[in-house]
Order: C-alpha cells, then structure tokens, then sequence
C-alpha cells in the first residue's frame, strides 16, 4: 500500500507513520486523513507491528491541524459530512489495540493536537507549541473539549478553549498535554524509539486488553461530542464567521 502524504516504515517492530506535508506542517487535508485510517488499519492487521510511533516530518510542526484551505469551502450543508470525516480517523484510532506514541516535534494546533491526544503516550521536544486554536477562525472546538476536559480538567480547558493561546512545551508538561519531555530537539527521536522498543516487548495480549478498556472508559463521552459536534459545526458554518475567519486569515498568509 502507497501513501502519498504520509510514510509507512516498520523496523523491527515499530511502525513510524511520518505527517508528509512539511510545506503546510503537515495539516491534515482530507486525504491525509483518509491515508491514516488506511495506515492505522493496516498497522492493526500486521502482526510483526508490535508498537506505533506518529510524528511530523521536519522539525517546525508535528501538525497545524485541519487545512484551511479546504475548510474555508465547509458550509452549512457540508459540515457534517466534515465532522464525519474526524469521527472516521479517530474511531479508527481509539480501536488500535497496540501501543501508539506520539513524537511531537514542533507546534501542534487544532485537530493536530486531537491525533496526538488520542496516543497512548506524548513525548514532546522543547521547542513545541500546543493550543486549540479554533475559536480564532470561528469555529467551535467540541472535540477537543471533551479530550482536554479528560487530561486537564474543567479550569484548564475553558481557560485554553476561549483564548485560543499557546502553551510552551513546559506548561504543557505541567498539564499533562504531554506525558513527557524530551531532553532536546536532537534527543527527541532516540527517546521516542526507546519508549516505542520497551512497549513493543511487553506482553501484547495485556496491552490489547488494557486499551480495549481505556477505550470503553471514555466511549461514552466520545459518542456524544461527536453527536453535538456535528450540531455545533452546522450551526457555526450557517453564520459564516469560520468562513469570514478562515479568508481573512488565510489572505495575510499570501501578502
């Protein structure tokens, strides 16, 4: 199986799926999306994967989250089928029985910081940023609510929902965005690797069945943000400010 915006490497037993949109810091468009669930499904059915790495190619952005140049195009009568699009990856996400480490190597934003969230453990170099920007170009975030509301609590979140701003990779330890912290820049890979060969080596059959468990612990909530999200989106795109948002801040990126 080819992939055109992602790369699929097995070495002994670690699986790396590299973000391969470095111009955009690897935003996810909707092929991107569609090639991580075709990558995430294919690491579950192949036995010689023991662990999962997800990172970002280059070191500026692990990702920046949706593409806007295909979300400024949402409106009222697609974004449904829009929110489908995330609700598909990321069930196919939370079914991964194996272990998944996310290597965070540069600014993450959006539903970049939701692929990383939803990793079993988050490693990040020093030099990241991480926010859920999207009330800065108009839209809801109801997704990432509900997964900042399970590792930061209520304070926290609504504090980082509302004012859309940045945490340094510090504050995101402190918040347990992050699981941990990687020494450097240059330090990040061999740290990553380390943790991804030391979960690749324990007992797979107990691994499953504790993330079959996690996964059920937190079904419901995911059930019903995906419900409301899709609600919430139809109404924000029927107002036109995420497409009002998107043009304006898309139109200083050209100048």
């Amino acid at each position: 199986m080819d992939f055109e915006n992602l790369i699929y490497k097995v070495d002994n037993g670690v699986l790396t799926i590299t973000l391969n949109r470095p111009e955009v810091l690897n935003a996810l468009s909707t092929k991107l999306k569609d090639e991580l669930g075709e990558a995430f499904q294919k690491a579950e059915g192949d036995k010689s994967v023991k662990s999962i790495i997800i990172t970002g190619a280059g070191n500026k952005g692990f990702c920046a989250g949706q593409d806007l140049n295909e979300s400024k195009d949402v409106d009222e009568e697609t974004a449904k089928a829009w929110v489908d699009e995330f609700e598909n990856l990321y069930r196919i996400i939370k079914s991964v029985t194996k272990p998944i480490i996310a290597s965070i190597n540069g600014s993450v934003a959006g539903s970049g910081l939701q692929l990383a969230l939803l990793a079993d453990i988050r490693i990040a170099s020093p030099n990241a940023k991480f926010g859920m920007t999207e009330v800065n170009v108009g839209l809801p975030c109801i997704i990432g609510s509900t997964m900042f509301w399970e590792v930061m609590g209520k304070s926290k979140t609504i504090d980082l929902i509302l004012t859309g701003r940045l945490l340094k990779a510090e504050e995101a330890y402190e918040y347990d965005l992050i699981t941990r912290l990687a020494d450097s820049q240059e330090s990040l890979h061999d740290e990553t690797l380390k943790i991804a060969e030391e979960m690749a080596a324990k007992p797979p059959v107990a691994v499953s069945t504790n993330k079959k468990w996690f996964n059920k612990l937190s079904q419901e909530n995911f059930d019903a943000c995906m419900i409301f999200a899709k609600e919430a989106h139809t109404i924000s795109y029927r107002s036109n400010e995420p497409q009002d948002m998107m043009n304006k801040f898309l139109s200083k990126q050209v100048k």
